[in-house]
């Protein structure tokens, strides 16, 4: 194996619509290598999951995709690709940062601030993942936030010093590839354990919203298959998919 996958390769670029899309129209043609990282100033139709989108000042923040070809991950287990990443940027933000955690499926909180977002794109062959197209947004130098994004913070809100984007970057990506390489060894037990125990909100009695019902609980686990776990006031145990329960902040 490399000395490392993740970081391997740059392509930079001044702004793109989204680098999640420039991955895909690489992966249309020949192969690039894995762990490419595709890193932009500017996304003018940055996305996040479902049809969210997301918010950065230009030259402010990381905003890159990685390209991964994890065909030793089961589809049925395709979370674990959300799990290792979130590891990843967990470690890289713990440098800096204290009471870093896991916001259930795909968002990096410090406290109860959105600090990061990650949105996965997985393309299965069979019973295997063929590529993953993961997408990050890294809140690093933005000062201020648009009054109608609920939650944001950066790192440099939080320790006061503007961050060289390029230097974070070749940190963040080496956190990412000591996790994917884990990954890759079968070091499942070992992922599976550190994402429960970083989870938001793990066994904190807290509202949440499903449909039109509004309900306390708390964060037992996420499932092999990536729902949320969550137990009620009654003790009962409820599952939920994407988008079916929502965090009440």
């Amino acid at each position: 194996m490399k000395d490392r996958i993740i970081g391997s390769q740059l392509v930079s670029l001044l702004t793109t619509d989204s680098t999640n899309d420039y991955a895909k129209d690489m992966l249309e043609g020949d192969l690039p290598e894995e762990g490419l990282v595709i890193v932009a100033g500017e996304q003018k139709k940055g996305r996040g999951y479902g049809s969210s989108t997301w918010y950065s000042g230009r030259g402010k923040n990381l905003l890159f995709t990685v390209i991964l070809y994890p065909d030793f991950v089961a589809a049925n287990q395709q979370f674990l690709i959300s799990k290792t990443i979130s590891l990843g940027l967990f470690d890289y933000l713990s440098d800096y940062i204290s009471d870093v955690s896991i916001k259930w499926p795909n968002d990096i909180y410090v406290e109860d601030r959105k600090i990061a977002g990650i949105l996965i794109e997985n393309d299965l062959v069979g019973s295997v993942l063929k590529d993953s197209i993961v997408g990050i947004g890294l809140n690093l130098n933005e000062d201020h936030f648009p009054g109608d994004i609920p939650n944001p913070v950066s790192i440099r809100q939080m320790v006061e010093k503007r961050l060289h984007l390029k230097r974070e970057l070749r940190k963040v990506c080496a956190h990412l590839d000591r996790r994917y390489r884990m990954l890759s060894q079968g070091k499942v037990d070992r992922i599976n354990r550190d994402y429960h125990q970083h989870l938001f909100r793990l066994n904190t009695m807290s509202w949440y919203q499903s449909g039109d019902q509004t309900f306390r609980a708390k964060i037992v686990g996420v499932s092999d298959y990536g729902q949320l776990i969550l137990e009620n006031e009654s003790g009962k145990t409820l599952e939920y998919n994407f988008k079916e329960v929502e965090f009440m902040l």
